[in-house]
């Protein structure tokens, strides 16, 4: 039997070009930045038994142990090597979060996850700016009208985060693609504060 965030994208992205899943990790942490994960499926992505298979266990990385999820993040590079999937991290730092509070740092972090990628997917997919919207249809550059693709964000809407999005409340429990940003957060925060501990060890991170 499929995943069940399978067949919630799955039927999400019919008729679409694909999906966008973004989610942070570090929003309720006391030391360090809060990390933001976004990936990208086409929606071609779905019909392919293999990908299938490969995201069997993914789930929301909280619900995963430490083992799985690093499994699962070469899962991922995996997948992106070869062309099914892109996905990308941003970082706020602790400097940005007290300047800007908690939820701007996470709509930085999100805003930077998504340009970057923009960026690898080689221009597939472009985050739109919420004034972008007109009648559910974006122009292209020949100015034919096409489907905009669905970006999926993990919780309540993000009134500071400037590009077009739904928020999807328990999403990293609901959405593939939402969960595998958060497995892409959460592995880039883990790395990045255990390096953090290695050089500063007096801070017991």
């Amino acid at each position: 039997m499929a995943n069940p965030l399978w067949t919630h994208d799955r039927k999400a992205a019919k008729g679409l070009p694909g999906i966008v899943g973004v989610d942070e990790a570090g929003r309720g942490c006391l030391a360090g930045p809060v990390v933001a994960g976004a990936t990208l499926l086409p929606s071609g992505f779905f019909s392919k038994a293999t990908n299938r298979r490969k995201c069997a266990e993914v789930n929301d990385s909280k619900q995963l142990d430490q083992a799985k999820r690093e499994k699962l993040f070469g899962i991922l590079q995996s997948l992106m090597e070869g062309g099914e999937l892109w996905f990308a991290t941003g970082e706020a730092s602790v400097d940005e979060i007290e300047r800007e509070n908690i939820v701007g740092g996470t709509c930085l972090a999100m805003h930077r996850a998504m340009d970057a990628l923009a960026e690898l997917s080689g221009g597939l997919w472009k985050p739109r700016g919420k004034d972008d919207l007109a009648e559910g249809l974006f122009a292209t550059e020949e100015g034919a009208s096409e489907p905009p693709w669905l970006v999926l964000v993990d919780g309540r809407p993000m009134k500071r985060l400037p590009y077009l999005h739904e928020g999807l409340v328990k999403g990293d429990t609901l959405s593939l693609s939402v969960a595998m940003a958060s497995i892409a957060a959460k592995v880039t925060r883990d790395r990045l504060m255990a390096r953090m501990a290695e050089r500063y060890p007096e801070y017991d991170f």
